[in-house]
C-alpha cells in the first residue's frame, strides 16, 4: 500500500513540474544583425603617416586615391578643414585618418595637404581645406560609385577641386590667345585655395590663382590690351558658380568692352596672371601694389608678402598696363 502510494505522490509531482516547465517561454532566438553600421569597422588610425596618390578615371580624369588606389571624395557641406560628417554620415564616408603628416605621392602638391582634428581626436587628411573621405560601397581601387551622391560627394582632382562631371573634350583647334581668354562653356567656377602666407583666397576651377586690380572701380575693369595680356580676366558665358567657402551672393559679371563678360566677385573684376604657371602659384601677389588675391570675404589680402616678385614692365605707349 506504501509502495503504491509513493509511487502516485512521484507520478503527481512529475506532473507539477511538467506543467511548471511549460509555462516558462523559451528564450527568443538570437537575430543577427546585419547592414552598414555593424559592417563598417571602427575607424582606426593607421600605424603611420597616410599617402595620397593620383589616379586616373576614364570619364573623371586625375583625382586623389589613397595608397591602396581607393577613391577619396570631398563632401560640399563641409566647411573649410572642418568636417561636418559624423555618425552615420561617417559610416557610410570614413574619414581618411593618418598617424603623422600626411605624405603625398607622384602628381601630388604637398602644399596642399593638410589635416583637421575631428570631435574623437583623430587626424583627417585635409586637401586644398577640403576633408577627404571614402564610400563604402566602393569595393576595389578604381570605383567611384560615391561619385555625385545626393549631389554633394565628388571626387577630388590634383589641382585641388571637385570634380563635378566628366572633363571636357581635347581641343581640336588651336587654344585662344592670352590676351583674349575663353570664356567656359558653362558659368565659371569660383573656388577656394589657401597657402600659408596668404590663407583663403579665390582660385578658378583649376586651381589658378585670381586677383583683383586696385585701379579698377566698382563693377567697371581698367585693364585692356596689353594689362589683359598679362592679367587675363576671368570670363564666363553662364552665371559663375560658387564653389566650397566661396559667398554666391558675392559673384557677379561686368560686360567689358568687347563684349565679353567677366566674373567679379563683391563687385571687384577677376583676373588670372600670366605668370603663375601652376595651381597654387600666386607670382602676381602684390606686383606695382596693385594687384593682390581676394579673400573669401570680398577683400584684397595686404599687405603683399615681402619676397613677392615684380612683373617685367611691358612696352606701352600710353595709358595704365598692368
Amino acid at each position: 500500500m506504501k509502495t503504491k502510494f509513493l509511487l502516485f505522490s512521484l507520478t503527481i509531482l512529475a506532473l507539477i513540474v511538467s506543467a511548471c516547465a511549460s509555462a516558462t517561454p523559451a528564450p527568443a532566438p538570437v537575430i543577427p544583425v546585419t547592414g552598414l553600421a555593424t559592417n563598417t569597422p571602427a575607424p582606426v588610425l593607421p600605424g603611420g603617416p597616410a599617402t595620397v596618390n593620383v589616379g586616373m578615371s576614364a570619364s573623371l580624369g586625375s583625382m586623389l586615391v589613397d595608397s591602396k588606389g581607393m577613391t577619396l571624395y570631398i563632401f560640399t557641406q563641409d566647411s573649410p578643414n572642418t568636417s561636418s560628417c559624423y555618425g552615420s554620415c561617417a559610416s557610410y564616408w570614413p574619414p581618411l585618418l593618418t598617424n603623422g603628416a600626411p605624405l603625398a605621392g607622384a602628381g601630388v602638391t604637398a602644399g596642399m595637404l593638410g589635416t583637421t582634428k575631428r570631435t574623437d581626436g583623430s587626424m583627417q587628411v585635409t586637401y586644398n581645406g577640403w576633408p577627404l573621405y571614402y564610400f563604402i560601397k566602393d569595393k576595389a581601387a578604381g570605383d567611384t560609385t560615391g561619385q555625385n551622391v545626393q549631389g554633394s560627394w565628388f571626387v577630388i582632382n590634383p589641382s585641388g577641386n571637385s570634380v563635378t562631371g566628366a572633363p571636357a573634350a581635347a581641343a581640336t583647334s588651336a587654344p585662344a590667345p592670352a590676351a583674349t581668354a575663353a570664356p567656359a562653356a558653362a558659368g565659371a567656377m569660383i573656388n577656394a585655395g589657401q597657402n600659408s602666407a596668404l590663407g583663403f583666397f579665390l582660385v578658378d576651377s583649376k586651381g589658378m590663382s585670381l586677383y583683383v586690380f586696385a585701379n579698377d572701380t566698382a563693377n567697371a575693369s581698367n585693364c585692356s590690351g596689353t594689362c589683359a595680356t598679362n592679367w587675363p580676366p576671368v570670363l564666363t558665358s553662364g552665371a559663375p558658380v560658387a564653389g566650397m567657402g566661396v559667398n554666391a551672393g558675392l559673384l557677379g559679371t561686368l560686360t567689358r568692352s568687347d563684349g565679353s563678360v567677366q566674373v567679379t566677385y563683391n563687385g571687384m573684376p577677376l583676373y588670372g596672371f600670366a605668370g603663375d604657371s601652376a595651381a597654387g602659384d600666386t607670382k602676381g601677389q602684390g606686383v606695382k601694389n596693385l594687384w593682390h588675391v581676394i579673400d573669401l570675404t570680398g577683400k584684397p589680402v595686404m599687405p603683399a608678402p615681402a619676397a613677392a616678385p615684380a612683373a617685367p614692365t611691358p612696352a606701352s605707349s600710353g595709358g595704365s598696363s598692368w
